[in-house]
């Protein structure tokens, strides 16, 4: 018996110093206390122990914020104390002595503070059926395959500083649902390309990401599908999306439309070194991603990291629902200035063999 008491002790004191614990994605509710949302807490100098994911910053030396713009404008990094007020996730507020510089190991991003963050009033602004798990988390491990020319890996980090709108595309089990979106997507790719350069204007990219290998290669109800496979980086054999499938699920576009929206495979899988995030990258995305419940998913990322919405099937239908997505990517997501953009560089794949 004492045994066992003391390993709970140990497991609850390993729970209290975990800095991202565990939390339900925000309601209006708790998001009307104001603020601005602890998304993830890399750690600084001193203080960040004191803060929780989940928490909600409400001033800075004395001063109201209300938006991650604020608290840039603050300077929590300059290297010396900041007085911070924090309301507690659970209830409660407590005063932070904060001591913090920019954290410069997560290339490619050259600098990132120690809390990653977003206005309350801002993170609001999503319909509560698109707060999900991932709602209110800076980006997680991912790692995604590009398709189409020039082939290559992106992951998680290279979305910084610049919007998302990623659509994994999940089927589900049943043949004659799969067998109907299937046939229905090329509907739904055309929508996103139509907003694509507007999106794109609003510094917004678009990813379409098949969940897994096995959807790359397409579905035609009865017929396999041909595969081309190809020697991609780290010498793994992989099958890449092939023509068939690109024409089907483009089939609507009007013929010689530029800049088609790339397809993807989501490569992730977790304790890969090459899955990272803003989230620890021991993690994987599909860990957030995937349940019982078989169907696409759409994700909104902001500029400054942070996952804005998280949907899965088409709770309006699903024309209404890309649509609502699309337009809050292109008017809801502000919290301040945008970070600068790295550049997002796709690594080559090696060649067929």
């Amino acid at each position: 018996m004492k045994r066992h008491l003391v390993a709970l002790a140990m497991l609850l004191a390993a729970c209290g110093a975990n800095p991202n614990p565990p939390v339900a994605p925000p309601s209006s509710a708790e998001l009307s206390g104001g603020g601005v949302w602890v998304a993830y807490n890399l750690g600084c100098a001193a203080g960040c122990e004191q803060i929780r994911r989940g928490d909600r910053i409400l001033a800075v030396d004395g001063h109201a914020i209300t938006s991650g713009a604020e608290l840039d404008a603050a300077n929590l990094t300059r290297g010396t104390p900041v007085a911070l007020k924090v309301a507690k996730h659970g209830g409660g507020a407590v005063d932070v002595k904060l001591v913090a510089t920019p954290h410069s190991d997560m290339p490619p991003i050259k600098a990132v503070p120690p809390l990653l963050t977003v206005g309350a009033a801002a993170l609001d602004r999503a319909p509560e059926w698109a707060r999900l798990r991932l709602f209110g988390h800076a980006i997680p491990a991912l790692r995604m395959y590009r398709g189409d020319e020039p082939r290559g890996y992106i992951n998680g980090r290279e979305l910084y500083g610049r919007g998302a709108v990623i659509v994994v595309w999940e089927l589900p089990y049943l043949i004659a649902h799969k067998s109907a979106l299937w046939a229905e997507l090329p509907g739904y790719y055309a929508q996103l390309q139509r907003h694509d350069p507007a999106l794109l204007n609003a510094g917004v990219d678009v990813f379409f990401v098949f969940p897994s290998e096995g959807e790359s290669r397409g579905f035609r109800p009865g017929i396999d599908a041909d595969v081309a496979p190809a020697q991609a980086g780290g010498g793994n054999l992989r099958y890449a999306i092939n023509q068939e499938t690109r024409d089907h699920i483009r089939s609507e576009v009007p013929p010689g439309t530029k800049d088609l929206i790339p397809l993807f495979d989501l490569d992730s899988a977790a304790d890969d070194p090459n899955n990272l995030g803003l989230e620890n990258p021991a993690s994987d995305i599909r860990e957030w991603l995937f349940d019982r419940i078989l169907a696409p998913v759409i994700l909104v990322i902001d500029h400054r990291g942070i996952v804005r919405w998280h949907s899965r099937d088409f709770p309006l239908g699903p024309e209404e629902t890309i649509e609502a997505a699309v337009q809050f990517a292109l008017h809801d997501l502000p919290d301040g200035p945008a970070s600068a953009a790295p550049t997002i560089a796709v690594a080559p794949a090696s060649p067929a063999g």
